[in-house]
């Protein structure tokens, strides 16, 4: 699978809940690679501003300074909810003032069975961003397999980090732990 194989099977999806696609950018410093991004406005409530949010789902590379542990991915997550502030900055009015954010990470590591509890450990320490963490999903499109932490949402406004991991494990192989107790 190539990333535009990776496109043509979330597109559908996401358009599908009425978010946007909108072109990546590249940051140095500190190196991220942003391949796309996928916006959509969310009603929280009647009052303007405080009742609106946006959710972003951003399609990444892994950077090449991250290594894979929970650590390494609670500074990808910060490092990505930066450059998601700095994109989508509250203003003008209609944005929210929160968003929901789902990373979709493609990594050249192979994705081994303890990655989804390594990833569940990575949603911690974002508090100074306005971002709230959704969802990693951590792909190889190579070995065509596919690990994801997501969490719930509140009233089901940001289902949009469960229905590209399901979409994606129709094509993708998920390793799961013999036991579960």
């Amino acid at each position: 699978m190539i990333d535009t194989d990776l496109f043509d099977l979330i597109d559908p999806v996401l358009e599908g809940l009425g978010a946007k696609p909108e072109d990546g950018e590249d940051y140095r410093d500190p190196p991220l690679d942003v391949l796309r991004y996928y916006r959509r406005p969310v009603r929280l409530g009647l009052i303007p501003i405080i009742g609106q949010a946006t959710s972003v789902v951003a399609v990444i590379r892994q950077p090449i300074d991250i290594g894979f542990s929970a650590s390494s991915y609670q500074k990808l997550l910060g490092r990505l909810a930066g450059a998601v502030n700095r994109r989508f900055p509250p203003w003008p009015i209609g944005r929210g003032i929160s968003i929901g954010l789902v990373a979709v990470v493609l990594t050249p590591e192979p994705i081994r069975p303890d990655d989804e509890a390594i990833l569940k450990t990575s949603f911690v320490g974002l508090a100074r961003h306005r971002a709230i963490p959704l969802g990693v999903i951590r792909l190889n499109l190579g070995q065509e397999a596919m690990a994801a932490a997501l969490t719930n949402s509140p009233d089901d406004l940001f289902p949009d980090a469960e229905q590209i991991a399901l979409k994606l494990a129709e094509r993708l192989r998920r390793f799961l732990p013999l036991w579960e107790g």
